[in-house]
């Protein structure tokens, strides 16, 4: 049987494929979660991190591009 997690993960990876580069963040994001919950190495946190901190420049860069177009 699933973990709820994995359900999650599964249903979010499903609706943030269709969307091209939020999808490719969602993508990050969720398996970032999913090494910081399943950790058996010590490596897998820094992967974690590196993980989120790619997704969150990714995002910032979207919400700059966003910004920028409304101002045109």
């Amino acid at each position: 049987m699933k973990t709820g997690l994995e359900m999650i993960a599964e249903r979010q990876s499903k609706l943030l494929v269709s969307s091209g580069r939020l999808g490719d963040i969602g993508r990050m994001i969720i398996r970032a979660e999913m090494l910081i919950e399943f950790q058996t190495r010590p490596s897998q946190k820094d992967e974690a991190i590196r993980l989120l901190a790619e997704a969150g420049a990714l995002i910032a860069a979207e919400i700059d591009r966003i910004n920028k177009l409304s101002t045109k």
